[in-house]
């Protein structure tokens, strides 16, 4: 017998439970946390022990300050916005400025050093 982690009651019959996330729910208690949609035999992302559809998981994300898409791998922080390291480039060359170091003009605008100083 096992009992469902989220309503806590006792998971019986066939069919009527499944296991994610090293716990066991009711199929239908293991829903989205933001949308409540059913989860079983669907992607899903956990975090912080709670699972999230795919499309609510990726609305969740850092949406990068240059291209407006969600940020899925690492974040690069520069003047207090979020990049994809691809996209945090010098308005003049073009050139990648990460870990490379930059400056802004008066209007934000982000240059690398070199071309600041032309």
């Amino acid at each position: 017998m096992s009992l469902c982690a989220q309503c806590g009651l006792k998971v019986v019959g066939e069919d009527s439970g499944c296991t994610a996330m090293d716990r066991v729910f009711h199929v239908a208690c293991f829903t989205c946390e933001t949308c409540h949609t059913k989860l079983r035999g669907q992607p899903f992302y956990a975090m912080v022990s709670k699972a999230f559809c795919e499309n609510c998981y990726i609305s969740s994300l850092e949406k990068c300050s240059t291209c407006s898409k969600p940020i899925t791998e690492r974040i690069l922080r520069a003047t207090g916005k979020p990049y994809h390291p691809a996209c945090f480039t010098c308005v003049v060359c073009g050139e990648s400025l990460d870990g490379v170091p930059f400056t802004v003009d008066a209007t934000n605008q982000i240059h690398c050093i070199k071309d600041f100083h032309k």
